[in-house]
């Protein structure tokens, strides 16, 4: 798996040079932080959304007039449930998942607004597992996770300025993250919705800067 997550970060660095290369397109990179709601298919327990953070960085290429592509490298926690002891409305069951995640999305863009749609492939760090009625209705170890998370990604967004935008995305496992557990009709899939927040750096401005200073 991990073999597979570098070789897929390698490919969009090619891909980047590639195009600007090539294509001479223009390249922008910035940073992102959002909060999202989160659940797991397939539970045998009352279960409601995961409140989680997502954030990382992300690189974009114009393709055309209306057409971007971009790649991001973020830290995604994904899962379901609400752990609250004090408040067992919440939900009895808890789920934290925790990924190092590579969406890959195609963006079509008009005046302020843009519609972006692709894969993600996320690669697994860790898991975390309560049931508050007591012990969980299987055995953990012969229901482990999988060790990546393949998703599609369907969202929207608002520009603006040149420094900041918002953005709503839905996601979505194509593969299941969990096999089937007892009692239940299906496998887990992991499904979510995030808010995000998105800052632009400028790179040239830096340079022009550090320019100006040596000279």
């Amino acid at each position: 798996m991990k073999k597979l997550f570098f070789c897929f970060v390698l490919s969009i660095i090619c891909l980047d040079v590639w195009s600007q290369a090539k294509l001479k397109t223009q390249c922008k990179f910035g940073f992102e932080l959002g909060l999202g709601m989160h659940t797991i298919t397939s539970s045998r327990v009352k279960t409601h959304p995961r409140i989680a953070l997502m954030g990382g960085m992300w690189l974009q290429i114009k393709m055309s007039k209306s057409w971007t592509v971009q790649s991001e490298l973020t830290y995604s926690q994904k899962g379901t449930g609400g752990y609250y002891t004090d408040h067992p409305n919440y939900g009895d069951y808890w789920l934290g998942l925790t990924y190092f995640e590579v969406p890959i999305l195609f963006q079509y863009n008009k005046k302020n607004v843009y519609f972006e749609f692709g894969p993600g492939l996320a690669a697994f760090i860790k898991a975390g597992e309560i049931s508050i009625g007591g012990a969980l209705p299987y055995q953990t170890e012969l229901y482990p996770f999988s060790k990546k998370d393949f998703s599609f990604n369907l969202g929207t967004g608002y520009v603006f300025n040149e420094k900041w935008r918002v953005g709503l995305r839905l996601t979505h496992s194509l593969l299941p993250v969990r096999k089937q557990l007892p009692e239940t009709s299906h496998p887990g899939y992991n499904r979510g919705i995030v808010l995000s927040v998105s800052r632009q750096i400028s790179l040239k401005a830096s340079r022009t800067k550090q320019s100006q200073v040596i000279e």
